[in-house]
C-alpha cells in the first residue's frame, strides 16, 4: 500500500494520536508547574499562597483530559459520519471548560469560607453562620454553572422549570424526610440553638449527651462521651427539646443530708457554720439561689436541705468542687460531735430476754 494512501485512510488515527500526545504533554507540564509552585510557596506566608495549588490542580487536569476526550470523539464522529455523536462533541468541549471553571469556583468558595471560619472570633460571627453561607453560595454557584451547561447543549431552562413546577408536589411527598432534614439544617444554621463544639442534651433521645462535631444540611454529628460519633437527622431538632449545656450560667448542687438526733442541741451552730464556710467558697455564687436549712425531722435523723449554685465550669471540675463542699460539711458535722445517719432500726427491750 502506498504511503500517501495509507496516510489518507488513517489520518483520523494520526489526529487522535497527536491530540492525545498534546494532552499528555500538557498534563505533564501542569503537574511539573504545580509541583514547582508548591515547593516555592511551601514556606511562604499567607493562606492563599499555601492553598492555591490544591485549588487549581485537579480541575485543570480534568479539563485538559476532558477536552482531549471530546476532541478524540469529534474526530471519530467526523470520520465515521456519526451525526448523532458529532452533534454533541462540540458542546461537550465547552461544557468541560465551564465545568472546570465551576469546579474552581466551588473550591475557591470552600477554602475562602474555611479561612473566614478560622477568623470568626475576630470578626464576631458564629462559625455555624459562616458554614451556612458557604453551603448556600456553593449551591447557588452549582445551579448557575449547571444552567450554563444546559444552555451549551441547547436544553431550554423554561421547560425544565415548568416540569419542576408540575412535579414538585409528587417529589415533596416522596421526599418528606429529606426536605424536613434540609430545612431542619437551615434552621440550625440560622437560629444557632447550638454551635460546633457545644455540649448538648436531647431528652427525647434517652437524655443523650454529647459534643456537636458537625452541622450538615441533612445530618448533625454529635460525639458522645465514649468518643463515638452519633448521626442525628436534622428534623430531630425541630421536633425535640435540646438542652445546651455549654450556654448555662451556673451548675446546681442539690443534696439532703441526715444527721443524728444527738446533734439537735448544736443544730443552729452547725447550720450557721455551714452557711458561713460553704457560702464563702470561691466557686459558690451566693448571690443566686442559696439555701442550707433544717428541713424536717426524718425517720432516721435531722434532715438538712442543701441547695446552691456554683459558677459555670466543666463537668470534671464541677465534681471536684462538689466533693470539696461535701467534705467541708462533713468536717463541720464531726466538729460538733455529730454523725451522718443511714437507715437502721433499733429495738428497745422493756424486759429481760426469755430463757
Amino acid at each position: 500500500m502506498e504511503p500517501e494512501k495509507f496516510l489518507s485512510d488513517n489520518w483520523w488515527l494520526i489526529e487522535i494520536a497527536i491530540g492525545v500526545g498534546i494532552i499528555i504533554i500538557l498534563s505533564f507540564l501542569l503537574r511539573k508547574i504545580v509541583h514547582a509552585v508548591r515547593k516555592k510557596i511551601s514556606k511562604a506566608e499567607g493562606f492563599w499562597k499555601k492553598r492555591i495549588h490544591t485549588i487549581i490542580h485537579m480541575p485543570l487536569q480534568v479539563a485538559i483530559w476532558g477536552f482531549g476526550l471530546a476532541y478524540a470523539a469529534d474526530v471519530v464522529a467526523i470520520h465515521f459520519k456519526l451525526e448523532a455523536l458529532a452533534k454533541y462533541t462540540g458542546p461537550l468541549k465547552g461544557a468541560f471548560i465551564v465545568a472546570c471553571f465551576g469546579w474552581l469556583a466551588l473550591r475557591w468558595i470552600k477554602e475562602s469560607f474555611k479561612q473566614l471560619a478560622q477568623k470568626s472570633q475576630k470578626i464576631g460571627v458564629d462559625p455555624g453562620t459562616i458554614f451556612a453561607i458557604s453551603k448556600l453560595c456553593s449551591f447557588v454557584a452549582l445551579i448557575i454553572f449547571l444552567m450554563i451547561i444546559f444552555q451549551i447543549f441547547g436544553i431550554g431552562i423554561a421547560p425544565l422549570l415548568a416540569f419542576g413546577g408540575i412535579g414538585v408536589a409528587g417529589i415533596a411527598f416522596a421526599a418528606q424526610d429529606i426536605i424536613a432534614n434540609f430545612f431542619g439544617g437551615a434552621m440550625l444554621h440560622f437560629t444557632r440553638i447550638f454551635s460546633i463544639g457545644d455540649e448538648i442534651v436531647i431528652p427525647s433521645q434517652s437524655n443523650f449527651e454529647g459534643m456537636v462535631k458537625e452541622i450538615g444540611w441533612y445530618i448533625t454529628i454529635v460525639e458522645d462521651y465514649y468518643r463515638r460519633p452519633v448521626y442525628f437527622p436534622n428534623a430531630t431538632f425541630t421536633k425535640s427539646q435540646v438542652i445546651n449545656e455549654s450556654r448555662r450560667s451556673h451548675r446546681r448542687i442539690k443534696e439532703t443530708l441526715t444527721i443524728g438526733y444527738d446533734a439537735l442541741p448544736n443544730l443552729e451552730k452547725i447550720l450557721a457554720e455551714f452557711n458561713e464556710k460553704v457560702g464563702s467558697h470561691p466557686e459558690v455564687d451566693n448571690t443566686q439561689s442559696f439555701s442550707i436549712t433544717f428541713m424536717k425531722f426524718g425517720d432516721y435523723g435531722l434532715q438538712i436541705y442543701v441547695y446552691l449554685l456554683v459558677h459555670k465550669m466543666g463537668y470534671i471540675k464541677f465534681l471536684r468542687t462538689k466533693q470539696e463542699l461535701l467534705l467541708i460539711m462533713e468536717e463541720i458535722v464531726h466538729k460538733f460531735g455529730a454523725e451522718f445517719c443511714y437507715p437502721t432500726t433499733n429495738v428497745h427491750l422493756t424486759g429481760p430476754l426469755p430463757k
